[in-house]
């Protein structure tokens, strides 16, 4: 059975789901359960650990009630058991020099993400590099990352890719050795709500 490594780039995923989904409609996840199903589909291997990367806002991002949830909730998930995470930047900067940057006002700033390539670059070779799995399943339809999986095939290492439906992942299918799509019928079976119905079935 395949040792197989899970790295969610967790903003290009959220903002692939929002294509997917209206924000009405948009499933809570259990991420705990996504990664096992996604193994599943993708080679039914022995699920190591997953890695989701995430951004950390800076204080004045912090301020958004909606960012300061989102990132209580990732880090929070450190606790679960074979599970890392591993945090870049999120930075805040003005969209004009002379007008202050107000929370409330989205026109005053854009916001700047960095390190997440970087991150999944170091902890994808250098767990390769030490041979803690046989196979790299990337959460991801962002080209950053082809440089990692030429090098990951160039070790031997097996590379597939979970993209949600929708992400055009053309010119990144010559550089892996398969992908899975997922669609709504996969989310559903990884949202919290199906966890309760399982945990129930279990006792009933």
């Amino acid at each position: 059975m395949a040792r197989t490594m899970v790295f969610i780039d967790h903003m290009n995923f959220q903002i692939a789901l929002g294509s997917l989904y209206s924000p009405e409609t948009a499933p809570r996840l259990d991420y705990n359960e996504l990664p096992r199903q996604i193994v599943a589909s993708v080679n039914g291997g022995e699920l190591m650990k997953t890695i989701l990367f995430i951004p950390k806002p800076d204080d004045f991002l912090m301020q958004d009630e909606g960012l300061e949830k989102y990132y209580n909730w990732a880090a929070g998930m450190r606790v679960q058991r074979n599970f890392d995470v591993i945090e870049g930047t999120h930075t805040a900067r003005p969209m004009k020099h002379d007008v202050p940057m107000n929370i409330k006002d989205s026109d005053t700033y854009y916001k700047v993400e960095k390190g997440t390539d970087v991150n999944i670059a170091i902890n994808a070779l250098r767990m390769a590099f030490f041979n803690a799995y046989d196979t790299a399943v990337f959460v991801s339809g962002d080209t950053d990352y082809l440089p990692i999986y030429e090098t990951l095939g160039m070790m031997g290492k097996l590379v597939m890719l979970a993209v949600v439906k929708g992400q055009y992942i053309g010119r990144l299918i010559p550089f892996v050795d398969g992908y899975v799509n997922l669609e709504r019928a996969f989310f559903e079976k990884c949202t919290l709500k199906e966890k309760t119905a399982r945990r129930r079935s279990r006792q009933g």
